[in-house]
């Protein structure tokens, strides 16, 4: 069998299995205009399975999702080229991937009334994303262990299941429940909540971040995510390329995680990535810098290298908006280890000016210049956190895990100025 990747409608390129027997695939490229990834530059050449297994791999669903999603489909969790093959009509970015020459229904869309949407979310630990195996319409794939519904959004705010390819535009995260099948994040109070209130902060403090609103769907908060790789000023939405920063170096998921000693991955690799292929490398160095500094601020230790992305535009490479951003540190059972090193140091509690000014020389900044960034954005983060803890307060959805979040910030603050 082979697989057709596919960018706008035009085939780039293809994924054949090595033999019948194998679940290792190469990839090729067909008729490209520009390469899918940054470890997959154009050539003649088909890549190995080592060399493509990183971009590919990183399409879909991890842990536990990935095992159920398999086991309903009737497939094995570790055949990663049968499940690009079921679920690669809509993926991150802007690739498609579906079997050579099958014939495809009209992209459209399953409108969904509130009670059906109710009960999509209640059955998230059953239908992860919300795919249906009874459905055979109905295929999409998104990298992470959380569960959440992949779904399309009209301008009446309407929502539906993209079908046939259709590209999805929000992303709803309901807060988990505390019983049921673990996923690695049910039991964790207010994570919706949480994730909200980190998002809308980062905004307020001028940092690029996906747009959220808060919902109540199914009785329980959801987070509800506009996907920023895609274009929702035309319909249908039109896909955005992108990839994470594992696909752009190479590494398979599983090295998303920075340890003692590695290179790879790190802020300086990213530093090194925006350099060499952004549009605007010192803005966007800063906008990375910025950011590793905000999630210090609010304690989110799971900033790895798949929660950052860069974006593939007309304009040319730019670094992504902002997304998943938890403050981990409010969850006693969570590590504290940072998922990439501040100056190659991991520990929160041993960061100190040297490690600031090891960052600054990471990305290529002047270090009297980046200490007056920290400063103020150490003051704005306290200032708008409070704010917004308020508006919290007078809205209704205020949760306790945000006063925990206030904590971290003030206890931090005077380790990164």
């Amino acid at each position: 069998m082979t697989l057709g990747v596919y960018w706008d409608g035009r085939e780039v390129g293809r994924l054949d299995r090595v033999d019948e027997r194998s679940r290792e695939y190469s990839f090729s490229y067909t008729r490209a205009p520009q390469a899918i990834s940054l470890s997959l530059p154009l050539r003649n050449e088909s890549f190995r399975p080592s060399e493509c297994r990183p971009f590919f791999e990183a399409l879909l669903p991890e842990g536990v999702v990935r095992e159920r999603i398999a086991q309903q489909l009737k497939l094995v969790a570790s055949d990663s080229f049968a499940l690009l093959a079921e679920l690669g009509r809509d993926c991150a970015g802007a690739l498609q991937i579906m079997q050579e020459g099958a014939e495809l229904d009209a992209p459209s869309v399953a409108w969904l009334e509130d009670r059906e949407l109710d009960s999509l979310i209640e059955k998230l630990p059953i239908h992860p994303l919300g795919i249906d195996a009874g459905d055979r319409r109905l295929r999409l794939s998104l990298a992470g262990v959380q569960n959440k519904a992949v779904l399309v959004r009209d301008s009446a705010g309407r929502f539906g299941k993209p079908l046939a390819g259709m590209p999805s535009s929000h992303i709803l995260k309901p807060q988990p429940s505390a019983g049921g099948e673990r996923t690695g994040t049910e039991g964790y109070p207010g994570l919706a909540v949480n994730e909200y209130f980190c998002m809308c902060l980062a905004a307020r403090c001028g940092l690029s971040a996906a747009p959220v609103e808060l919902a109540t769907l199914a009785g329980r908060p959801c987070l509800v995510v506009e996907r920023f790789d895609r274009d929702l000023s035309v319909w249908p939405p039109r896909r955005i390329h992108q990839e994470d920063l594992c696909q752009a170096l190479g590494l398979t998921p599983d090295f998303k995680y920075q340890r003692e000693g590695w290179r790879l991955p790190s802020y300086r690799a990213l530093a090194e990535v925006l350099n060499d292929h952004a549009a605007a490398p010192g803005v966007d160095r800063l906008a990375a810098a910025r950011a590793v500094v905000f999630n210090f601020l609010i304690g989110n230790a799971d900033a790895h290298a798949k929660n950052i992305s860069v974006m593939h535009t007309e304009n040319g490479m730019r670094l992504a908006p902002l997304y998943d951003l938890v403050a981990t540190a409010v969850y006693p059972d969570l590590s504290p280890e940072l998922s990439l090193g501040i100056g190659d140091e991991l520990n929160p509690d041993a960061i100190s000016l040297i490690h600031w000014v090891d960052l600054a020389g990471d990305f290529g900044l002047n270090a009297n210049a980046f200490a007056r960034t920290r400063r103020g954005l150490v003051e704005l983060v306290r200032a708008e956190a409070i704010r917004l803890r308020d508006e919290a307060r007078m809205d209704g959805w205020h949760h306790p895990c945000i006063e925990d979040i206030r904590a971290v910030i003030d206890a931090r603050s005077p380790r990164v100025i």
